[in-house]
């Protein structure tokens, strides 16, 4: 360990024994509080990033089945699964890449360093013990560092409420879905719990597209997805309190790998093909609360493991692939945070973080011979300091300031800033704000010291070689932002202008015979435009409409306009049509966007535009029993979010929840 990481170490655990009899009293989530603005929440009539919040209300209202769902509704979001609900879920926030988008729940990052560019894998995260869903976009590395270059995603779940409360829900529809979820949450005391347990199955459809399909024809690519998580907060006494969470995830899902047949013909309907992934989410916090209340330190840690095994057996008149891969990435991350009243106006904050990242990944794919043996193990650790201010003058001008400086082992210091002030006229309605940052993200433990060697001909020779002497990735962007209200507040319209540029973007570089690296070589420009308008005019009906622009320019055009839709548009309405009847809708149309071809290689194309409509509907038959009805793809679109793999066509459901 470097002379700095010694330093770090030893003011982090200085600072730990200082807050070790500390207590910090949990806020109060609110609408009208963002939890992911700062190291505690603050209010959004104060926030001059950009951000989105997505509500249980809403989820509950649109009946949103899992993350996917409920981001796509997001403005500056592209959301990509590789197939059906539960297959690899990649999300590109303002046209970065889908691996600079930083994920957490409850802050605890989940980002997966088992995958090849360090990004976090959407699917198989239920919601159903999710009380809302931070996005904040835009480099947010001065807050979270490495992989906040993109922006924030933050998942934060339920705590138990006063009355104890269980309720179980069950639906079942078209393509052999059944989903069944059962949760439970209450407080005794000075503790309050909140515990869930969920299934979802599905027989799903064929996410081959029927041009790819062999003679063997349409099969069904099922998932399944088992989750259980806990939480549990309490105050030990006036002045300390604490809470820990816990989240298991064990999801199975039809792939339909490529493969190849023994005359070296391409197959892509594969049989049985599987990816199976174990993800163990853990974390808890002691927080204070001193200086009649002005001081409010807080220690928090997390660890999370996410494991996954591909399989696949050569099928007969199929594919003669052979499959026995593993990976497993780990993270482990301590804080030490403080928040300190400085004046009426001026809250500081400013703390430390230790993360350690480790990836192993083994077994071996047999392509006919050509066998490729993973064999990769490496671990880094980091250290930060960070340091901001937010602050008002009177209940008109706020701003906030950040600045954060990493400590990357094996890599150069990082120094990242933002500065974000607004202006609200409470006279007309008007706030406008302003915000420049700059971000980056440290290149993941594959792409620097990833292994893979084929053997074939009894010649090993290199695959993949990780490349050590990689640079982060770097962002500077600004944006500025104007919200209008109209109609004494049963209107509101918005819109705002954001421009990233990227530099040391990483690609992967054939170097000929075969193998591979990874390399510092892009250089991109990302802007466009965030609009919104917001219409209510009874308290029972409320729509939205969402336009987003992405504009985007490379030198390496291939590699950075991957899956970057032009333009989109988001809609959602919900209408509650008599006391306890809600109908809702939510539709989005992407633009045409460049594609890799499945069935080829070094060429490219551009899918035409989709359209995707989804309705629900609930009855509250009694104040304990409620009846829900969706449809999914309700227009039975077919498109294809990553090319050669189709999602489904249209879907209906039905469910009864009952609460007690």
């Amino acid at each position: 360990m470097t002379i700095k990481g010694w330093r770090a170490v030893a003011a982090l655990t200085l600072a730990a024994f200082t807050a070790a009899s500390a207590h910090a009293e949990e806020a109060i989530v609110t609408e009208e509080l963002l939890v992911s603005g700062g190291v505690e929440p603050i209010p959004t009539k104060e926030v001059a990033s950009s951000y989105t919040i997505v509500t249980a209300e809403e989820i509950e209202t649109f009946q949103y089945q899992d993350i996917t769902d409920a981001l796509r509704s997001v403005p500056g979001l592209h959301v990509v699964p590789s197939g059906s609900r539960g297959t690899v879920t990649s999300v590109f926030t303002r046209g970065a890449n889908s691996n600079q988008t930083l994920v957490l729940v409850n802050g605890t990052p989940i980002n997966d360093p088992s995958s090849p560019g360090g990004a976090a894998n959407l699917a198989g995260i239920p919601l159903d013990n999710v009380e809302r869903i931070e996005v904040v976009r835009g480099p947010q590395s001065s807050l979270y560092g490495s992989q906040a270059l993109g922006g924030v995603i933050n998942i934060i779940t339920k705590s138990g409420t006063s009355d104890p409360r269980s309720t179980l829900r069950v639906e079942g529809g078209t393509l052999g879905t059944l989903n069944t979820y059962a949760s439970t949450g209450g407080s005794f005391g000075a503790t309050d719990y909140f515990l869930s347990l969920s299934r979802e199955d599905t027989d799903g459809n064929d996410i081959t597209p029927a041009r790819l399909r062999d003679a063997r024809g349409e099969e069904e690519d099922g998932t399944e997805t088992l989750s259980a998580s806990g939480r549990l907060a309490t105050t030990f006494n006036e002045n300390v309190s604490g809470s820990v969470f816990l989240q298991y995830t064990d999801a199975e899902a039809d792939t339909d790998a490529d493969g190849s047949t023994a005359g070296s013909v391409s197959v892509y309907q594969n049989f049985d093909s599987i990816f199976e992934s174990r993800r163990l989410f853990l974390s808890g916090d002691l927080s204070g609360r001193f200086l009649d209340g002005k001081w409010r330190p807080r220690l928090s840690a997390g660890y999370t493991v996410q494991k996954s095994d591909s399989t696949d057996n050569p099928d007969p008149g199929g594919s003669i692939y052979l499959d026995r891969a593993s990976n497993e990435g780990t993270t482990l991350r301590l804080a030490i945070d403080n928040a300190f009243d400085l004046t009426p106006e001026h809250l500081l904050t400013f703390g430390g973080s230790y993360t350690r990242d480790e990836f192993e990944s083994d077994g071996y794919r047999d392509l006919g011979g050509f066998v490729i043996d993973l064999n990769s193990d490496a671990q880094t650790d980091a250290f930060a300091i960070y340091a901001g201010d937010h602050m008002t003058f009177g209940e008109r001008f706020f701003a906030t300031v950040s600045t954060r400086y990493d400590m990357p082992e094996d890599m150069e210091d990082r120094f990242t800033f933002t500065v974000a002030p607004g202006y609200y006229h409470p006279e007309t309605d008007t706030r406008v704000t302003l915000s420049y940052g700059t971000g980056f993200k440290t290149p993941s433990l594959y792409q620097r010291f990833g292994f893979d060697i084929n053997t074939f001909g009894g010649f090993p020779s290199g695959v993949y070689t990780g490349n050590p002497d990689l640079k982060p990735e770097k962002s500077k962007g600004w944006e500025v932002g104007i919200e209008q209200g109209f109609l004494d507040g049963k209107a509101m319209a918005g819109a705002t202008w954001f421009d990233t540029e990227i530099e040391d973007a990483i690609s992967i570089d054939f170097t000929g015979g075969g193998n591979s690296t990874a390399v510092n070589v892009d250089e991109f420009d990302t802007k466009g435009l965030e609009t919104f308008i917001e219409f209510s005019p009874i308290a029972e009906l409320t729509t939205r409409i969402d336009y987003t622009l992405t504009i985007l320019k490379s030198d390496q055009f291939a590699t950075t306009m991957i899956r970057r839709p032009r333009h989109q548009i988001g809609f959602t309405a919900d209408w509650e049509l008599l006391p306890g009847t809600v109908l809702s809708a939510n539709a989005e149309w992407v633009d045409i966007y460049r594609d890799i071809p499945r069935d080829s290689f070094g060429f490219y194309l551009d899918p035409g535009p989709y359209t995707l409509v989804n309705i629900a509907g609930s009855h509250r038959l009694t104040d304990n029993v409620k009846l829900t009805a969706r449809v999914n793809n309700l227009l039975d679109a077919h498109y294809e979010p990553a090319n050669g793999f189709v999602a489904p066509g249209v879907e209906a459901l039905a469910g009864v929840e009952v609460t007690f």
